[in-house]
């Protein structure tokens, strides 16, 4: 699933490089700043995320557009007690490699709403500092360690945009579930972004 997934991705970025030079006209990129709130079990372990994203959209049609998002977020690790010790300053960093649709729900011209479906893959990263910790009265000082995984990882979420000025640049608002399927469990974010769309060519 994970490869399959990743290739889809690559297929979207592929697609939209190769229609840059035609359909310039068509094409707009948003970067924006991204609030993510753990839910669930992930907020047991890790604190309110931050970061920032960048999306490439294709016009299909006036309604429809499809386009790719990257990105880099981070969240603080909340201190964990494990055998009697507790474990601090663990941190989680992940980059998000999703395809997505949107649809807008009214005409150009003015405010839009829209839904948008994102899929693709999440490549996270955590790590535990050096630790100095006491268990049965003796202390002991561990390494530092890390781990990384790519999982699978779904985005649906509802935006609205707002024309900026008399120009082609539109404040982008919007709220979404960050759903990360690890082994055996899923990890999930609200997330909330905004950003200035600016389009491309003509």
């Amino acid at each position: 699933m994970k490869k399959f997934v990743l290739a889809v991705v690559v297929l979207a970025l592929v697609v939209a490089v190769g229609n840059v030079s035609s359909a310039a006209g068509k094409m707009a990129l948003s970067v924006g700043g991204d609030v993510l709130i753990p839910m669930g079990t992930f907020a047991d372990g890790a604190s309110t995320g931050f970061g920032g994203s960048v999306r490439f959209q294709y016009d299909f049609t006036p309604m429809f557009s499809a386009g790719i998002t990257s990105g880099y977020y981070t969240w603080s690790g909340k201190d964990q007690t494990v055998l009697g010790a507790t474990i601090k300053g663990v941190s989680l960093k992940g980059v998000p490699a999703r395809a997505f649709g949107k649809y807008y729900f009214m005409p150009a011209g003015g405010a839009r709403v829209y839904g948008i479906a994102e899929l693709g893959v999440f490549f996270s990263s955590v790590t535990v500092p050096s630790q100095t910790v006491t268990i049965g009265g003796v202390s002991v000082t561990t390494p530092e360690a890390s781990a990384s995984s790519t999982d699978f990882n779904y985005a649906p979420g509802l935006g609205v945009e707002l024309p900026l000025g008399s120009g082609n640049a539109k404040i982008d608002v919007s709220a979404r579930y960050d759903g990360i399927a690890t082994s055996g469990s899923t990890s999930g974010s609200v997330g909330g972004r905004v950003g200035v769309t600016f389009g491309l060519g003509n």
